[in-house]
């Protein structure tokens, strides 16, 4: 089956969080997340050092909506369910998203005022059970920077087992080659029991 016929839940609920697919007008509430932890983006996503702007931000939130239906780059923000401030950002890159095995891989950021509370392990438990089970997923990873602690603990608590670790993938800020772990999981049976809702 066509990836772009796959019905794919918009909005996630967790205990704590919603995921919602991104859509026009999110730019304004996503655009502090970005600010909010800009220099170890820079430093473990490789993005660029240059900071994104609030309508730079506001458009990329409408070509992903797009990217959603087309199936391109599956997104979601993540969201405080109590105070709906946007929080961060998740999703199955392209380069891990094989539809036809089908298998995935999650990417996450989350603003750093807000780091050290679960949040990030939380809405990549949703993700993970997300692709098990209404995407049929047989593998799901997470590629993780070995010297980003805090992020390696993030599938260990999700019962990801480390697969390998390869040199390369992406580079260190001084160019150097990064040791990039991969992290693995083969059933939603190993999945920590935690609540999640799809809509």
């Amino acid at each position: 089956m066509s990836a772009i016929l796959i019905d794919i839940p918009e909005v996630i609920e967790t205990e704590r969080l919603q995921l919602h697919a991104p859509k026009a007008g999110w730019g304004e509430k996503l655009y502090p997340a970005f600010m909010d932890g800009w220099e170890d983006y820079v430093k473990w996503l490789s993005w660029p050092d240059h900071k994104p702007t609030l309508t730079s931000v506001e458009e990329d939130c409408r070509r992903h909506h797009a990217d959603f239906i087309l199936r391109n780059f599956v997104r979601y923000l993540i969201i405080d369910k109590d105070t709906q401030q946007v929080l961060g950002r998740c999703g199955f890159p392209p380069m891990q998203s094989h539809w036809h095995i089908p298998q995935f891989g999650i990417s996450y950021f989350l603003r750093k005022s807000f780091r050290g509370k679960g949040m990030t392990t939380e809405a990549s438990h949703a993700l993970a059970l997300l692709a098990f089970k209404v995407l049929r997923a047989q593998k799901v990873e997470i590629y993780c920077d070995s010297d980003n602690v805090a992020s390696t603990r993030i599938p260990q608590k999700l019962n990801f087992e480390l697969e390998y670790t390869q040199r390369g993938g992406w580079l260190q800020e001084d160019g150097s080659l990064a040791a990039l772990q991969t992290y693995s999981l083969f059933s939603q049976d190993a999945l920590p029991d935690k609540f999640v809702k799809f809509f």
